[in-house]
């Protein structure tokens, strides 16, 4: 028999990841606007007022928020998560926040019993969309067996990594590489424009050379549309950086191309890019005209 399933954090990522569980299980939903929970009532959801009710009513509880902030907010106090769980409830985590929090959080859920995974994504918000995403999951083997058939409906790779904290943790390193990535494709292909160099001659050359990458193919489109909305925004990219220098300085571990990312970034965010998308880094130059 399938176990009773809550979602918590119905924002760009989690709605459609709810809703492909949704598809398959019966799932209560909380969402601090409710608005969007009560979109995945009208297709059979079960609407919860409070995390605490999610809890209450749920035996494996799904999580995406956007931040350490964010997750304390429905984990502790009277209407949080945590006030309501028990013995043999999971609290799967597919935020991304701190390998700290994770860990604190972690050791309380299971004074009371129940047990807690770190489930952290990526492929964003088309990956969401259509059930591709990547999961990296922090949790002991025999748990990781009872989620891992709920995940495989929201992600086309899932992995376990280790025990609790380890999804975070290379979520963290994923997440600042691929920041890292970014900013140089930005950079390269602002440069290549700078010198005459077309976009179709950049795109045909770094995305089949040694240049290529994801974040290459991203910038090249975002350029040849001029749209920047937001898919993932500078601000939680600047968030993941803040994270990854977290982590580094936590293990005393020098991250100096880490450390100028960050630094630039957080200026970016600062000229008033932080509600855009991610690869308008590509407009920190001024525009040049023929």
């Amino acid at each position: 028999m399938a176990e009773r399933l809550g979602f918590i954090g119905l924002g760009i990522m989690g709605y459609p990841m709810a809703a492909h569980l949704l598809e398959h299980h019966p799932v209560t939903v909380y969402n601090r606007s409710v608005e969007k929970a009560k979109q995945l009532a009208a297709k059979g959801a079960q609407l919860a007022y409070s995390p605490r009710q999610v809890a209450e009513a749920s035996e494996i509880i799904f999580v995406m928020v956007s931040d350490d902030h964010a997750l304390k907010s429905v984990m502790e106090g009277g209407d949080g998560v945590i006030s309501a769980i028990g013995p043999d409830q999971i609290i799967v985590d597919h935020s991304t926040v701190s390998v700290s929090l994770t860990e604190i959080l972690g050791a309380t859920v299971a004074a009371k019993g129940a047990r807690w995974c770190d489930a952290p994504v990526t492929g964003g918000d088309v990956g969401a969309k259509n059930a591709t995403l990547t999961i990296m999951v922090g949790a002991d083997p025999e748990i990781y067996r009872r989620i891992e058939p709920y995940l495989t409906l929201m992600g086309k790779l899932v992995l376990h990594v280790g025990p609790t904290g380890k999804g975070q943790a290379l979520k963290v390193v994923s997440n600042l590489v691929s920041a890292m990535n970014l900013m140089a494709a930005a950079e390269g292909i602002r440069l290549g424009l700078e010198a005459g160099l077309s976009l179709d001659a950049l795109e045909a050359v770094m995305t089949h050379g040694s240049a290529q990458s994801f974040e290459v193919t991203k910038i090249v489109d975002r350029v040849r549309r001029q749209d920047f909305n937001p898919g993932f925004s500078v601000a939680n990219r600047l968030k993941d950086l803040d994270l990854a220098l977290a982590l580094a300085d936590n293990l005393g571990f020098s991250a100096p191309l880490g450390a100028a990312a960050q630094s630039l970034f957080a200026a970016h965010k600062a000229l008033g890019f932080q509600s855009e998308d991610e690869s308008s880094y590509v407009l920190r130059w001024p525009e040049f005209h023929d």
